[in-house]
């Protein structure tokens, strides 16, 4: 089963940036929540996709151009990045995942032209 949490907003405390998703869990379901160690981009919706697993379903932290600013901020300074629910959900692999894409996105026309601009863009980052 797949499930979809969006974040839309953002708040930083400590140097750690914390990802606020607009759906509301329950605490005893987000506690089963983990780390899915890897990024993907939805090129459709020119959105990054974080995986979070748990035992019984597979949770899209979906992270659109709107929070990228952020996101862009938190991988230049090497800070932590949390999923904020009941409790925080780390995301160990955010830096690694992301220095991933920003090395694979610009210039490739398999991420569609939309989504290659935004990044290059965002992030500033050129093939």
């Amino acid at each position: 089963m797949e499930h979809v949490l969006t974040v839309t907003e953002t708040k930083i405390k400590d140097n750690h940036l914390l990802l606020l998703p607009i759906e509301e869990w329950p605490e005893k379901e987000w506690n089963t929540l983990k780390d899915g160690m890897r990024m993907l981009a939805d090129s459709d919706a020119l959105t990054f996709v974080y995986v979070l697993d748990s035992e019984e379903a597979f949770v899209q932290l979906r992270l659109p151009k709107q929070i990228w600013p952020e996101l862009k901020k938190a991988y230049e300074k090497g800070w932590d990045v949390s999923a904020d629910g009941p409790s925080l959900i780390k995301l160990e692999q955010f830096h690694s995942e992301m220095e991933y894409l920003l090395d694979n996105i610009p210039g490739n026309g398999n991420y569609g032209s939309a989504m290659v601009e935004a990044v290059e863009e965002a992030f500033e980052v050129k093939a």
